[in-house]
């Protein structure tokens, strides 16, 4: 009975033994799992951060994820192969360090940054209350000579405000994401988080939309010379290859956010549209030009249809010659060629043309034929008479030559004797 007692006894045993071995070791695993996993969560706390006192916060965590763990060191040292215990708690530390500088950088650049927004606004302010003024001018002082000069005055302020501002936004732009700058590539999600609230934070979208947006207006409301358009260009190319290169990377991170998306594709039909309109100051002030001098032609927005329309025009003053007076013909072809044409259009406007590629080498040649082939048209058309009068003059001048010749000699009366 004893030996059968005894031998429950030791059964018994087996089977507490048996359990207790695989919850020891199962106990190990959870120590090592539990350890990893607030390890990832203090590592994913610290990069999504979003301010310097929540990521001081986390220090603490870090010592409390050691203390919890000490006793459990040799464990950990094993399992967390190829680093341990120590020095897995160093890298945490280490990542905390890196992200401190990255706050600090951001509070620097949030200093900067609001004082530049700051003269964003009151640029936008100055240049608003411009284009008011010039626009008034425009309408009002054409014939006052005083107005005029202040008018010029007032567009020079324009544009050096207008290209301050431009500049303003791209530092902005610039100093929020560095990392573009330097071509580090993708962008990490917590990195675009970061700039997506400071973007938002320096109206950066609004400003560089409005700032399109006044650019455009500024074309509208005055006149511009070649060399004005030539300064417009230069700006829009340096504006349009930040956009192109930022645009994207603002995109991506707005995406998903439905009406910062239109907002974004807005600000690209903006840029399209203002290059619309520089192109199409030229051509409005060539045919503006022509219209001082009485020659009223029909649109044109190209240099085909420049070509055509100038062309077409000569070929119905060509068509009319003899139709109209002679004198109403050569008035035609001196406003057009001499007050217009060779005086400000060949000048002033057709190099502009060539070299913004708006208009071919063989275009301007193809109208050069034209105007010569009016003028050669018209020049004897116009001088008939002068021709006829010369000859009727040479014929009255030969007859009465060859009657000169051929008339007979009178003989002198003979002298009397002289008596001796």
């Amino acid at each position: 009975m004893k030996q059968l007692n005894l031998i429950k006894c030791m059964s018994a045993l087996v089977v507490v033994a048996g359990i207790a071995i695989p919850s020891l070791a199962q106990s190990d695993y959870e120590i090592v799992q539990k350890f990893k996993q607030r390890y990832h969560q203090i590592e994913k706390d610290i990069q999504s951060a979003d301010s310097l006192t929540e990521l001081n916060s986390l220090i603490v965590e870090i010592d409390r994820l050691r203390n919890d763990n000490i006793e459990h060191k040799a464990l950990l040292d094993k399992s967390l192969y190829p680093d341990n215990f120590d020095k897995s708690l160093e890298k945490l530390k280490t990542h905390l360090v890196i992200r401190n500088q990255d706050f600090t950088t951001i509070d620097v650049l949030q200093i900067d940054n609001l004082q530049l927004k700051e003269q964003v606004d009151a640029l936008n302010k100055r240049n608003t209350e411009l284009i008011n003024q010039i626009q008034q001018y425009e309408y009002t002082s054409k014939r006052n000579s005083k107005k005029v000069v202040e008018l010029e005055k007032l567009v020079t302020q324009l544009k050096s405000s207008l290209k301050r501002r431009d500049e303003l936004i791209v530092g902005i732009v610039d100093s929020l994401i560095p990392q573009l700058n330097k071509g580090s590539g993708q962008l990490t999600s917590e990195d675009k988080n970061n700039v997506y609230s400071q973007v938002e934070k320096n109206d950066v979208l609004s400003n560089v939309k409005r700032s399109l947006q006044d650019n455009i207006r500024f074309i509208r409301v005055t006149t511009l010379e070649p060399e004005d358009l030539n300064e417009i260009k230069n700006q829009q190319e340096k504006f349009s290859k930040f956009w192109k290169d930022m645009g994207i990377k603002l995109t991506d991170i707005y995406s998903g956010k439905n009406k910062k998306t239109k907002e974004l594709k807005d600000i690209d039909s903006l840029f399209s549209l203002w290059n619309e309109s520089v192109a199409n100051e030229a051509w409005t002030n060539i045919k503006v030009e022509f219209a001082y001098n009485g020659i009223h032609l029909i649109d044109f927005n190209n240099g085909e249809k420049f070509t055509s329309v100038i062309t077409s025009f000569i070929d119905d003053e060509i068509k009319n010659i003899g139709v109209k007076s002679p004198e109403e013909s050569e008035n035609a072809y001196a406003m057009f060629s001499d007050s217009t044409w060779f005086k400000v259009i060949n000048p002033k406007w057709i190099p502009y043309l060539l070299e913004s590629k708006m208009l071919s080498r063989e275009q301007k040649k193809s109208i050069d034929a034209k105007i010569a082939d009016w003028n050669a048209r018209l020049t004897p058309a116009s001088y008939d008479w002068v021709y006829i009068l010369v000859a009727v003059l040479a014929v009255v001048g030969v007859g009465f030559m060859y009657r000169k010749r051929t008339s007979p000699k009178t003989k002198e009366p003979e002298k009397p004797p002289v008596e001796s």
